[in-house]
């Protein structure tokens, strides 16, 4: 009578012991991390939006009223330019846009695309000297920290991949928790005799 609640208990460790690594495994794979690279703005109402890499097209978005948009770009996009360091430019219709921004995996940047408007015939190419914006006039570490993102910004790295948004991976590690606490206890019961 004692053994069919022993081998209960096995059957209940071996089953915990089997399905272990497949849970821990997905865990692992989880938390590779996301390569999409996602860059938004406003400020240009009714136009497209396009980014570049390599003067290959990444994608675009076109702007409502409100001029929003936003662009994500995956690793290997843009004909398989879009590999970390590599220069991304931005068009607002036809007209070519600052700044330039480096695509990284996982990349999340807030741009205010600017667009000069001024004809090549209406100032002198000696009017302005180069002298007079300095581009080091603003020093990063002496901004006011007001929670937006910075261009060297990562954004909030999260929980790593351990729990998916869903939560589906936290509840196949609880569960595969669950059973390897009831092989534990059936098989301390087994060892120690004290099966009911």
């Amino acid at each position: 009578m004692k053994k069919r609640p022993a081998r209960l208990g096995f059957a209940a460790a071996l089953l915990a012991l089997l399905l272990s690594p497949l849970v821990f495994g997905a865990q692992s794979a989880l938390a590779q991390g996301p390569t999409q690279a996602t860059y938004y703005g406003g400020g240009h109402a009714n136009t497209t939006i396009t980014a570049y890499i390599g003067g290959e097209e990444c994608d675009s978005f076109d702007t409502g009223d409100d001029g929003q948009w936003v662009i994500y770009i995956d690793e290997g996009d843009c004909n398989g330019n879009a590999v970390e360091g590599a220069e991304i430019t931005f068009d607002v219709g036809d007209a070519h846009a600052e700044p330039h921004v480096d695509w990284a995996p996982a990349d999340v940047q807030e741009l205010t695309l600017t667009v000069a408007a001024m004809d090549d015939d209406a100032m002198d190419d000696d009017a302005m000297d180069d002298d007079a914006m300095d581009d080091d006039a603003m020093d990063d570490d002496k901004m006011d920290d007001d929670g937006a993102m910075t261009p060297g910004d990562k954004g909030d790295t999260g929980n790593a991949g351990f729990a998916t948004q869903s939560g589906s991976s936290s509840m196949l590690l609880v569960l595969a928790l669950g059973v390897l606490a009831v092989a534990g206890v059936a098989g301390a019961r087994t060892a120690t005799g004290r099966i009911d």
